[in-house]
């Protein structure tokens, strides 16, 4: 896994995108993307560019893990119990994994256990929380979150929670022939 933390580098510098955008003639959204990880290429110009702006070096404003995460949802059935409990028109219990390679491999598969409530019914909001399993689950994420700065880990948390929620989207429109939904996904790298 790749990332760059020009995020961090900015904060720490106290500098605005929109400052950096003026300064240096690259563009605000492709800054904007730069700093959120967004972005899926990024030419060497810019790196250049970007590293003469700020005073640093690659080493410093890219971050690399010999690992990658992969991401897996299924939206389960309605669990009438939950729902109940939690007073939502809907509780569907829903499965989250993330796989780990190392070197094109699969080397380990997370488990994560929640609900997507529908909380309310009228505008199609949707919330879920996802928590890592159990101990053993657990115990086999620790060693990569340990290798992984805050940043990164939080990349990875917006990448997880926006991949469930795309998930959410395509299942719920399939299934009910809804036309639009809020959904609004929270992973937690702990036990529940």
């Amino acid at each position: 896994m790749i990332r760059n933390n020009l995020a961090v580098i900015l904060t720490e510098k106290q500098i605005r995108i929109s400052k950096m955008a003026n300064d240096t003639g690259i563009s605000r959204t492709t800054l904007t993307a730069l700093s959120q990880n967004t972005n899926k290429m990024v030419q060497m110009g810019t790196i250049n560019s970007v590293c003469m702006y700020l005073g640093t070096d690659p080493t410093r404003f890219f971050e690399y893990l010999p690992f990658d995460f992969d991401f897996n949802f299924q939206l389960g059935d309605i669990d009438k119990e939950h729902s109940k409990s939690t007073g939502s028109n809907y509780s569907f219990r829903s499965a989250f994994f993330i796989n780990i390679s190392e070197n094109n491999k699969r080397v380990e598969t997370i488990e994560f256990s929640g609900f997507t409530d529908c909380t309310n019914k009228s505008t199609h909001k949707y919330d879920s929380l996802f928590n890592v399993t159990d101990q053993n689950n657990m115990d086999k994420l620790t060693p990569y979150l340990e290798r992984m700065s805050l940043a990164c880990m939080t990349d990875v948390k917006r990448d997880a929670a926006k991949f469930i929620n795309d998930g959410t989207l395509d299942e719920i429109t399939d299934r009910y022939q809804v036309d639009s939904l809020d959904v609004s996904t929270k992973i937690s790298f702990s036990i529940k």
